[in-house]
């Protein structure tokens, strides 16, 4: 094994896009060092038949977001608790420290458990991040701004040989064409509610019961819908017929209004407002 020399890799991370260097080398070193827009071009092409199938699917960390559960659970005809049981494990960011859930890896194989020798057994209805792979997608909230802020980073790792295959996309067309497109915009309220929570530092305080509810709020739109319909909530928040009544039956709309309301209760974004009489309420 040869000696590793800090003068390449510091050479290395100063050739990165400025926005990259803060990230360990490990990962640099996978990540093509050109920050991409939609209309940048890449080459790439996964198939059966190439020698590298499947190897991408183990050993990976898999974040799933509140729309990969519900289509995942929907899919297997199951519940939020039994796929959180069966299918997923909580992991703490580093930055905010908010609660996500992760795919639960085979213990004895480090192989994700929907893959199989023929291939994701759920493709049609997979993880975002499988859906961008071998595109990554950084996102970045700035303190008094008002959105957020995106670019892409191609992702080339050793084992993968999918980028010698001779097919040519740009990020645009990749997106389309494994549909992530639809994913991001479901998931907008997670996201955003995770930057604004990783730029604020330490000015904001994420409780033990706020992190509890971001993570219900993330996984089990039923949980939430309970909190909602059988606690004071309703006493204390103002909200319209035509919402309440979305609220009983639109999975979608729970996850949208979850998030918009952690936005009210970290932030002060008053996305759901209180009732004038709200403080004067003193039954749980």
């Amino acid at each position: 094994m040869s000696e590793e020399n800090p003068h390449h890799d510091r050479d290395q991370a100063l050739h990165l896009d400025p926005d990259m260097r803060s990230m360990p080398r490990e990962v640099r070193n996978i990540l093509q060092p050109v920050r991409m827009e939609g209309d940048s071009s890449f080459q790439f092409r996964c198939h059966s038949q190439i020698d590298c199938f499947n190897t991408c699917c183990s050993n990976i960390e898999i974040m799933l977001t509140p729309y990969d559960i519900l289509r995942l659970r929907k899919r297997l005809q199951i519940s939020a608790e039994a796929f959180l049981y069966e299918y997923a494990t909580p992991y703490t960011l580093t930055k905010g420290q908010l609660p996500v859930p992760l795919v639960r890896l085979d213990p004895e194989t480090g192989k994700c458990p929907f893959n199989t020798p023929e291939g994701c057994s759920v493709y049609e209805d997979r993880p975002v991040t499988c859906r961008y792979y071998p595109i990554g997608l950084a996102l970045m909230h700035k303190q008094n701004s008002k959105g957020n802020e995106a670019f892409y980073y191609l992702i080339k790792e050793s084992f993968c040989h999918g980028h010698q295959e001779n097919q040519n996309w740009t990020i645009d067309s990749w997106r389309e064409d494994q549909g992530s497109d639809g994913y991001d915009e479901r998931n907008q309220g997670w996201m955003d509610l995770i930057l604004k929570r990783r730029s604020a530092g330490d000015e904001v305080n994420t409780s033990l019961q706020l992190s509890e509810f971001f993570y219900m709020a993330s996984t089990n739109p039923d949980e939430f819908r309970r909190f909602v319909f059988e606690s004071s909530f309703l006493k204390r928040f103002d909200l319209s017929e035509e919402t309440i009544e979305r609220l009983r039956t639109d999975d979608e709309a729970v996850l949208e209004f979850a998030f918009d309301w952690l936005k009210t209760i970290l932030f002060g974004d008053r996305k759901v407002a209180l009732k004038p009489d709200a403080c004067k309420k003193t039954t749980p």
